[in-house]
């Protein structure tokens, strides 16, 4: 069982996260301590932390802020917040009021302002578990959308409450208390009846026709749009590379594509885009929809909610993922639930072959990697002074079953070691996002690495740096060799064919772990007793020959296929064979012939 101190620590850890710890202190921390206060006499200072934790709430209760949902699951919400203040007004401005009928009054007012404050907890409630689904969009013509939550209104909620309690707290007339607070009362209650007439009109809507109007307003821009594509990707926010990967080859299209996100945080972190993208959790909304314009659904990525499209009959299903790697998930058995498998080059198809998985063969498609059409092979060993070497590991895994990550292994000595190099490299250390999110001692070697790497730029001017954000891509190209992990980034890498280091994850000997992951076939392999680091970091300084760059060249070839078929125009290309693929399915869907009765023809090199 959770001790209380852990708990303790474990809700300021969340918190502190995410910068809401100083409004947290202000609004619970405030109202305790003017409680005290009270209790013991300090009149004064009570009133005065009464009032810091009523302007506290502007900071706590932000959209998205956790303290928030805490405080509600604590019973402790604004409204009970708020009954609490009233009380403790009440004791310590006893001394300050001359007779009762100030307090009285305050404890009329704040009853009538409770009740406001209840209806207003009541409807965001309502709006969390009742028939409202959040919806959000971009790039869709009135930007149609139903919130999470109906608007805070913090700055009339904060200031109705000082309306209410001040008068009171610095001994007004009671005439005077009963005035500013039906003023706070009838200036929250102006500003709540319209969102709850809003929610209302939406419920009514929906009730009577299965559409609320925003929702209407996304179908009718399906009815004139008409996507050909639609992309559909589910998960935590820290996915949204998922779909960003994929951004520049879809937008380079000439088809309309329309993306669906199944998740709100995930929305928020999708990167800018010209496509037309739909932010929708809800199942039962989503298949209202009418996509029946639409000729092929894209997934980056397997999860169960992917069923939702799958289920429809006129879209053909193409699982495209967000990489090409010899990770377990390249082969997931719900790969089986699509029609198409889209892989890089033969590697991809191998894995799932060697699954046993029984994929049929026609359900592969060789597409080649239209996200490296950008890798150059410069800068070259030796082309500049002082190397760059890229670290990029990938995170821990959903089990340790798919831990590959070399952080808490040993990415501590790969990096003292690279900066121990003679002659010296730059080193760039670019984390998977996802690391820390299952075991905090990688969050905690994440902090030891950034600061080696402080102290090192520090020391000797060298512009070593820690990348949190952007594109990988962008440090390929600036790197001169690489150190990873078994991943994608593996096989991206390796358009550029510059020499790499592997993190043998496994206790198999060097040559059984290249067999088992053929992506590590050309690079260096590196040892949980750091073997191999010292022979790759000669490689990169020169100190011994590159000869792995032969084999580097085929391996490209065979994790991402030949160098035409790595460019936007080959994915074009894929593309239109699919919907072509399509429209005869759909013929035969309709017709009520089987297609295996109809000759499909390929687009070569597809």
């Amino acid at each position: 069982m959770l001790s209380p101190v852990r708990a303790a620590q474990a809700v300021f850890s969340r918190m502190g996260r995410s910068n809401e710890l100083p409004g947290t202190a202000a609004t619970v921390g405030g109202l305790a301590l003017a409680a005290v206060s009270a209790a013991v006499g300090l009149d004064t200072v009570a009133l005065v932390l009464l009032l810091i934790s009523v302007v506290g709430e502007m900071f706590s209760e932000r959209p998205g802020s956790s303290t928030s949902q805490l405080l509600r699951q604590a019973a402790l919400g604004i409204p009970m917040r708020f009954a609490l203040r009233v009380i403790v007004c009440l004791v310590a401005a006893r001394h300050h009021v001359d007779g009762g009928g100030s307090l009285r009054t305050l404890l009329v007012v704040s009853m009538a302002f409770t009740l406001v404050l209840c209806g207003r907890a009541l409807h965001e409630e309502y709006r969390r578990v009742g028939p409202l689904k959040p919806m959000t969009t971009r790039n869709i013509p009135g930007s149609p959308r139903i919130h999470e939550a109906p608007p805070r209104r913090l700055p009339v909620v904060v200031a109705a409450q000082l309306l209410v309690l001040v008068p009171a707290a610095v001994g007004a007339p009671w005439w005077l208390v009963l005035a500013l607070g039906t003023l706070g009362t009838l200036a929250l209650a102006w500003v709540t009846l319209p969102d709850v007439r809003a929610s209302w009109g939406m419920r009514q809507a929906k009730r009577a026709t299965g559409f609320t109007g925003p929702l209407r307003q996304i179908q009718d821009f399906l009815d004139d749009y008409r996507p050909e594509v639609v992309v559909h990707l589910s998960g935590p926010e820290t996915a949204a590379y998922q779909i960003n990967t994929w951004l520049e080859s879809l937008e380079a299209l000439d088809r309309r594509v329309f993306i669906v996100i199944r998740d709100q945080p995930l929305f928020g972190k999708v990167a800018s885009t010209s496509i037309p993208v739909l932010g929708l959790k809800d199942a039962g909304e989503l298949l209202m929809l009418d996509f029946s314009a639409a000729r092929i659904a894209l997934y980056p990525s397997n999860t169960g909610n992917n069923i939702h499209l799958l289920r429809l009959p006129t879209m053909m299903s193409a699982f495209i993922g967000h990489g090409d790697s010899d990770k377990s998930a390249s082969n997931n058995p719900f790969s089986r639930a699509y029609d198409e498998l889209w892989v890089a080059g033969e590697a991809g198809a191998d894995r799932y072959r060697r699954s046993g998985l029984g994929i049929h063969e026609d359900q592969y498609r060789f597409v080649g990697r239209p996200q490296v059409h950008a890798i150059r092979r410069e800068p070259l060993l030796g082309d500049e002074e002082v190397p760059t070497v890229l670290y990029a590991p990938t995170w821990e895994g959903v089990n340790h079953e798919q831990e590959y990550s070399s952080v808490s292994a040993v990415g501590v000595r790969v990096v003292q070691a690279l900066l121990a190099a003679d002659p010296p490299v730059r080193v760039v250390f670019k984390a998977h996002p996802f690391t820390g999110q299952r075991d905090a001692k990688y969050r905690a070697v994440l902090g030891r690495i950034a600061a080696l790497l402080d102290d090192a730029a520090a020391a000797t001017g060298i512009d070593h740096r820690v990348v949190k954000g952007g594109s990988i891509n962008e440090w390929f190209n600036r790197a001169s060799a690489m150190v990873t992990d078994i991943s994608s980034v593996v096989s991206d890498f390796l358009a550029s064919e510059k020499p790499y280091a592997v993190f043998n994850h496994t206790d198999l000997d060097d040559a059984t772990f290249r067999a088992e992951y053929p992506s590590t076939g050309a690079g260096t392999t590196i040892g949980r007793d750091g073997r191999g680091i010292a022979e790759f970091i000669d490689v990169v300084t020169r100190k011994a020959p590159d000869v792995q760059a032969p084999a580097r060249a085929r391996l490209a070839t065979y994790l991402l296929g030949p160098q035409e078929q790595r460019t936007l125009e080959a994915f074009q290309a894929a593309i239109d064979a699919m919907i072509a693929r399509s429209e005869i399915d759909r013929a035969a869907y309709h017709d009520g012939t089987s297609t295996s009765e109809i000759p499909v023809t390929d687009t070569p090199g597809i």
